[in-house]
């Protein structure tokens, strides 16, 4: 494993602490980490999130992508339509772990970055009910609970955060980089 590159924003300690990926340079969440099929350890899929990984962690109310405790605040990430349902596929972090996602994840940070195809080995899965497209914007939003949903027929979680008592809108600007909007509450 390597260090982060040089260009890479503040990233939170714990965060940091993180085993990095050799290729890219970026710390690699346990909700990346998955069983080898074969049996013979695990191996990293950014493309995916490991179920089992996600919901144990937001169940024992841990950051889903530095692995330690939530403290009073939780993160969401996701685009309008997350945020309108208030039901998330993604799991949650520490607003410090978020904030340091939407510039670190080039899905995130890159306008023009899209998923691996799905017919591509380690492509991911979309989850049930998504479109997959790429929202034109991100909103983090920050609460203090919670309720954490397993869909057994879909093997599939789903995330209901309270009310947000803050949200943060990030944009794409001309430059096809994700940046802080003006219209965050």
């Amino acid at each position: 494993m390597t260090s982060p590159p040089a260009d890479v924003p503040d990233i939170p300690p714990s965060l940091a602490a993180r085993p990095h990926d050799a290729r890219r340079g970026l710390p690699i969440p346990p909700v990346n980490i998955h069983p080898d099929p074969t049996g013979g350890g695990s191996h990293v899929d950014f493309t995916t999130i490991n179920t089992i990984t996600s919901t144990r962690l937001a169940v024992e109310r841990r950051c889903s992508l530095c692995g330690e405790p939530m403290g009073y605040w939780v993160a969401f990430l996701g685009g309008p339509r997350a945020a309108e349902l208030m039901r998330y596929a993604d799991p949650p972090g520490h607003p410090e772990c978020m904030t340091a996602a939407l510039s670190l994840c080039p899905h995130l940070a890159i306008g023009r970055h899209r998923r691996a195809r799905a017919d591509r080995p380690g492509a991911g899965i979309i989850p049930p009910g998504s479109h997959g497209d790429k929202p034109d914007r991100y909103l983090l939003g920050i609460t203090r609970t919670y309720q954490t949903r397993f869909i057994p027929e879909h093997g599939f979680t789903v995330y209901l955060p309270a009310p947000f008592k803050t949200v943060r809108a990030h944009v794409y600007g001309p430059d096809g980089r994700l940046r802080p909007a003006t219209d965050t509450r």
